[in-house]
Formats: structure tokens, sequence, C-alpha cells
């Protein structure tokens, strides 16, 4: 019960941090949405919002990290292809309202919350280093596919912001459309993985 309890308020929060920021999530908040009991907020979380939004930031990472281990692309398309789609779903699902957990703390947070940057800053490289680690393993030069990977996470973060701003899908798309035109041609790609075998 005070596990589930406790997940409940990471949840929360989460999904609160993404629509509003850090800032504007205060604790009466994360329990009112979570319909965790008042006393339980310094029970699971005694130093307060910043454990807590660091836990959500965790919970969203590993998250996120599972939809793209758990894909089996055989193409540098189709490793963009499963990425852009899992923050397409965030768009349509919110109607456009929307954003990122770990960004929204990165925005949200001012120089002196060193701690909190700090698992900003790993979840942000562990999302480059598995999507770079998938595109290297479809045949992209490790170069090539590190540089791809941090233009698809800025691409994809900044373009939640313009459809928060839009309120609808459409800058995610446009970017999307860009973000595949810097991969080489299917067949160049499989030509690389041939001869790597």
């Amino acid at each position: 019960m005070a596990a589930d309890s406790r997940a409940r308020m990471v949840r929360s929060a989460a999904s609160l941090i993404r629509s509003r920021g850090v800032n504007a999530t205060s604790l009466s908040d994360v329990l009112a949405d979570s319909g965790a009991p008042r006393g339980s907020i310094y029970h699971h979380f005694p130093d307060g919002k910043r454990q807590l939004a660091e836990d959500a930031i965790q919970w969203t990472s590993e998250r996120l990290l599972a939809h793209l281990r758990a894909g089996a692309a055989t193409t540098p398309s189709g490793v963009l292809d499963r990425s852009i789609e899992m923050w397409r779903q965030v768009v349509l699902r919110s109607g456009g309202s929307a954003g990122c957990v770990v960004a929204g703390v990165a925005i949200d947070t001012g120089a002196d919350e060193a701690s909190l940057m700090q698992v900003v800053r790993a979840a942000f490289r562990s999302w480059v280093a598995v999507l770079a680690e998938q595109l290297e393993a479809v045949g992209l030069p490790a170069h090539r596919a590190r540089s791809i990977a941090m233009a698809t996470l800025a691409g994809m973060e900044g373009a939640l912001i313009l459809c928060r701003a839009e309120g609808n899908v459409r800058p995610l798309e446009a970017v999307a459309h860009e973000l595949m035109r810097l991969l080489p041609t299917e067949k160049i790609a499989a030509g690389r993985r041939a001869r790597r075998r």
C-alpha cells in the first residue's frame, strides 16, 4: 500500500511537471492529483519537492529507455521512427499541452540546484547514448550516430515546446521530417552493416 502511494505520487508529479513546470507544481497539487494521504509526502520524500522531482525524472527516464530498448528496428529510419513516435504520442494524448518532465525541470531549475541538474543531465545523456547505440547497431558510424541522436533529442524537445504553443502536432511533424533527412539512404546503411559482419 505504501509503495503504491509513493508510485502514485511520482506519476502525479511527472504529469504535473510536464504540463506546468517544476516551480508551478506544489506538493499539495501532487497530493490532490495522486489521492495520497497528506502525511505520506514527507514519509516517502523526506527531502521534499527536490527529491520528488528527481524521482519523477528517473521514473520518466526509465520508461523512455524501456520504450527505446523494446524496439527491434533494422534501419536508421526505423530507429528514429520509434523514438519520434513516442514523442508524437505525448503530444497527441495531451492535445499539445504536455511537454517533457526532464525538460520541464531543466528549464525551471536555478543554477543553485546542482544535484537536481545532475539528474537532468544523466537522463538526457542516457537517452542520447541508447539512441546512438541503436543507430550505430543498424549501420551508422559512431560519430554520426551520436550527433544524430543528440539532434533528435534536441529536435523533439524543441518540437514539444512549439507544439504546446501551437496546440497541435504540426511542429513535431516538421521537425521529424527534417531529422529523417539527416540519415543516409537505407542502402548505404545496409552496406555498412554487411561490411561489419
